[in-house]
């Protein structure tokens, strides 16, 4: 009896000594006044419920620990679901901090899982996850099924009246002076700055000027400034700009059973030359091609009722010869492939 007396008092020992010993986990510490607290905050915060969800999602539940004034541990708080973890970072002070033991894991918006064994893997980890964020946010502004406006920041007035037009394949058209540039683009992340990597096909000056790796700013919904080390750019959305001379593009449903559309030409005359003056308008006649050299030398005209586009978007040329002065011009056109509605 007396020996078990004596195991109880040691046990009532150890327990009380548990207790007044400082908790001191394996933890690491971080700072609520720290970039990387601000931005473990915003990747963990609650978007609206119309929003996508974030690159970076944490796998529950997990430890995070409080510290005192002393930086000293006090207690650790077991955190289940997101909005626990957003208002618990929201109630830290400003000279707060808390602490993570690792590992944690996370899973990316691609549903891979990934393992995060400190703060220096977490903060790339985040970083990499609002890069991530900040481009797919670019791409969304830019296959907005608008033009882009065209304005110098460097009183370079040449491409004040151009426009660029972004796909949501990775192509575009570039329109400038009633011609029109097949691009391609990507946004993409080079060393922590935002990047539009735009390249006009064919060999010209517009095309050297153009074809760069832009650095590119985002000022608002509607506003991107693009530089490089010879000239900037503000490219300003435009939603509600009508067919012109220096912008011209039409659109046909894709066909059920062919990755393809049929223009009707015929259809796009009127449009094309409105903005001719109405005493020429009457002597004009217009004919398509596929390809420069054709319209030059006015061979293998294309049929006007009815054409399947070969690329998307294609570009064509269109000759207006004035049938009695003699005088041709050649313009480029733009068509467009879209996917339609059923119900439409």
């Amino acid at each position: 009896m007396k020996r078990i007396q004596k195991l109880l008092i040691l046990l009532c020992i150890v327990l009380s000594s548990c207790e007044n010993e400082s908790f001191e986990p394996l933890v690491e510490k971080i700072d609520a006044n720290s970039e990387l607290y601000a931005n473990l905050k915003d990747v963990a915060e609650i978007r609206s419920e119309n929003s996508e969800v974030v690159c970076l999602t944490f796998i529950y539940p997990f430890n995070v620990y409080l510290y005192n004034d002393n930086g000293e541990i006090t207690q650790s708080q077991i955190i289940n679901e997101n909005r626990e973890f957003v208002s618990l970072l929201g109630q830290i002070g400003d000279e707060g901090a808390i602490g993570l033991s690792y590992p944690i894991s996370g899973t990316t918006n691609d549903g891979n899982t990934i393992n995060i064994n400190s703060n220096l893997e977490l903060k790339e980890a985040i970083e990499a996850c609002i890069e991530d964020q900040i481009i797919s946010y670019c791409n969304d502004l830019l296959e907005q099924d608008c033009v882009w406006k065209i304005e110098s920041l460097d009183n370079n007035d040449l491409y004040n009246t151009s426009y660029l037009k972004f796909y949501d394949d990775g192509t575009g058209v570039f329109y400038h002076n009633g011609n029109s540039f097949r691009t391609s683009w990507i946004s993409l992340y080079i060393e922590e700055q935002l990047h539009i990597n735009i390249n006009l096909e064919g060999d010209s000056s517009i095309t050297e000027d153009w074809n760069f790796d832009w650095i590119a700013t985002i000022v608002d919904e509607n506003t991107i400034l693009i530089n490089n080390e010879f000239q900037g750019f503000e490219i300003k959305k435009n939603c509600d700009i009508e067919n012109n001379c220096d912008y011209v593009e039409f659109r046909e449903c894709q066909s059920d059973d062919e990755d393809e559309a049929q223009f009707v030409f015929d259809t796009y005359v009127e449009c094309i030359i409105s903005y001719r003056e109405a005493s020429e308008i009457r002597a004009l006649e217009l004919t398509f091609y596929e390809t420069i050299d054709d319209a030059e030398q006015q061979i293998n005209p294309l049929p006007t009722s009815g054409y399947n586009n070969i690329t998307n978007p294609q570009i064509i040329f269109v000759v207006t010869k004035n049938v009695i002065t003699e005088v041709s011009e050649i313009t480029r056109i733009v068509l467009f492939e879209e996917l339609c509605n059923e119900n439409e």
